[in-house]
Parts: structure tokens; sequence; C-alpha cells
């Protein structure tokens, strides 16, 4: 078994590669609707996620990815309908790894458990290639039957970042544009001025539950924390090997689990609160 899944509130589950560190550890989401499924990311692809979730879903499933990063596009080409922002359909249908930020010192540090994945070599780690099927970009909505999803363009991160926003319980899936860790701003493609014009949207959006792409969910008084710790030049990695050396020398363990129990009761209370 490589993957764990989570029921994380009604309708929504967490799933997790188990053997991925748990910094580099991408939250896929699965959104169970009345007519259609929606996966939102989809993992580094070590394994199958879809032959891990075909029992769980009895229903078309339609897969998007919040952005093009090989942490989050792994197992899409496993899918049929395959869901983005136009900006990363190129990076998508080439998968090299320069292109999807696999590469430097991301191919250095232990991010897989060796143990588990004795072969594993950063040099010879690949995403495969797909297309997506079809672009999702501002204002667009998926509707699963029973709720919507209104796509928000949040550049930044990279050019074609997107969110999922669903007014009704005001939840958002925020990928790697927002979530409760030290954000990214480095990449070859990233751009600090959007970033910011994202952060600043993100804070004025009427929001409850922030569902990023990494670590447990967050309420809106926790998004502010974040975004406003970014925006005074703190809250960011620069030198990913630096990082990853002093998050060691703090005794951080690389393959723990994060403790998602104050998220859930956060999850909870909003859930209670929008459920009438």
């Amino acid at each position: 078994m490589y993957y764990k899944i989570f029921k994380i509130s009604e309708g929504i589950s967490l799933i997790q590669e188990i053997y991925v560190a748990n910094f580099m550890r991408c939250n896929i989401w699965h959104v169970r609707g009345k007519e259609f499924d929606l996966i939102i990311d989809t993992g580094m692809g070590l394994s199958s996620l879809k032959k891990f979730i075909i029992d769980e879903i009895d229903k078309p499933i339609i897969s998007v990815i919040t952005h093009s990063h090989f942490d989050h596009c792994g197992s899409l080409h496993e899918f049929e309908n395959r869901l983005g922002h136009k900006s990363e359909a190129k990076i998508i249908q080439n998968m090299r790894n320069e292109d999807i930020v696999f590469s430097g010192a991301w191919k250095e540090i232990q991010i897989i458990d060796k143990v588990k994945f004795p072969n594993y070599e950063g040099n010879t780690f690949h995403v495969t290639p797909t297309t997506l099927t079809g672009f999702l970009d501002e204002g667009d909505v998926i509707d699963l039957g029973n709720r919507t999803f209104k796509i928000l363009h949040l550049p930044g991160h990279s050019p074609g970042s997107i969110g999922l926003l669903d007014t009704k319980s005001k939840e958002l899936f925020s990928g790697d544009a927002l979530y409760d860790g030290e954000l990214l701003d480095e990449f070859y493609h990233s751009d600090k001025t959007l970033f910011k014009k994202t952060l600043n949207r993100l804070k004025n959006l009427d929001v409850e539950i922030f569902h990023g792409g990494h670590f447990p969910s967050f309420n809106k008084k926790r998004a502010h924390k974040i975004i406003e710790t970014y925006l005074s030049g703190s809250n960011t990695i620069k030198d990913v090997s630096k990082w990853f050396k002093n998050s060691q020398s703090k005794g951080r363990q690389i393959f723990s689990d994060q403790d998602w129990t104050l998220a859930k009761s956060i999850i909870s209370q909003n859930e209670n609160k929008f459920s009438s």
C-alpha cells in the first residue's frame, strides 16, 4: 500500500503518498459529487493513484491539477478527464524535469523513503507526459451535481496556478498559491510581483477554510497570518539545500505524519456552520 486516505469532512477526503517526505507530500483531494467525483492534484505518481481509488469511486472522475510541478501531476496521465490552466499545458505535455521543477537541489535532498523505494534516484525519476483534455481559467465552473467550484487564476508560484472555490461552503482548494508552510517563489517561472497580488487577493476573499497543496488545512485567521508574514519578507524558502539542512538540524522528522486534529476541528465547525 503506497497511499492512505483520510475523511476530512462530509464529501471530502485527503489522499497521501505514504513514502514521500512530509514537506514534499502533495495533498491529493477527493471530493465526492452527485454526478461526478473530483480529484484535485495527483501526487508524484510513484505508484498508481487510479488503482488505489477506483474501488472508492462509482462515478466519472474529473481530475484537476492546480499547477504542473512534479509533486502535483505525477498520476495525471492515468485519468481520462485532465483539466488545468492553459499556461501549464506545454509543461504537462513535455514533462521535462527542469520544467516541472525537479532539478538541482530537489534531486539531491531526501524526498523519498529509500527503504521502501531503494531504486529511487533523483537523476532517473521522471513524470509521465500527458495532455490536458480541457483548460480552466478565471470564472470557469466545475459542477459535480450537488456542489460547484469556481475557478480562480492564482499566478505567482507558477504562471497557471489555480484554485477551486466552493462559494457555498466558503472552502478554497488553493494548491501551492497558499498553504501552511514556507512559500516558494524562486522557481524559473515564478513571479514575485504576481504572487504578492495573488496573496493580497486571497487575503480579501470570503473564504473560511483553505485546503492547501501541502500540510493541514487552516482557517481565515491563519491564512491572514501566513500571508502577512510572507509580505513582510519572511516565510519563504530561498535556498532549498540550506533549508533542508536547517530542518534536519532542528530535528524535524522527514517522514513523520502531520497532525490534522486542529484542522479537522476547524473544518467540522465550518461544515456545521454552512450545512443549513
